[in-house]
């Protein structure tokens, strides 16, 4: 779903959400908590079974203090996050690590590709 978010002056980094009616203000990392708990409430009942750990993916630009965000929000959703992993990794590693043979000589080199609104990453 989509949700009109906008800033709310004089609150820092605040946003004004409407939610159950109600004009209501949270943080960035309390929305992303909230996306994070429907997550894990999806994987858990895909499992069947709780799920605390997990590796969460972030854009390879993310500064020190996004990170530390998004590791706040994991902490909000009740995930213990081990590690946080540039996408650019997430996908090589998930594309490589069920390959079970070493590429041939033959074999040309994969390009990933990420195409976002703000930017686009090529990465072998």
């Amino acid at each position: 779903t989509r949700v009109p978010i906008r800033n709310k002056k004089g609150t820092g980094i605040r946003n004004l959400v409407m939610y159950m009616e109600e004009e209501k203000v949270f943080s960035i990392e309390q929305v992303t908590g909230m996306l994070l708990t429907k997550l894990k409430e999806t994987a858990e009942s895909a499992l069947k079974k709780p799920v605390a750990d997990c590796v969460i993916s972030v854009p390879s630009y993310f500064t020190d203090t996004e990170r530390r965000s998004v590791m706040d929000a994991a902490q909000i959703a009740g995930l213990n996050c081990l590690r946080l992993m540039n996408e650019t990794t997430a996908v090589t590693l998930a594309y490589g690590i069920y390959k079970q043979d070493l590429p041939t000589p033959e074999e040309k080199p994969r390009i990933h590709t990420d195409i976002e609104p703000t930017c686009c990453t090529y990465y072998l």
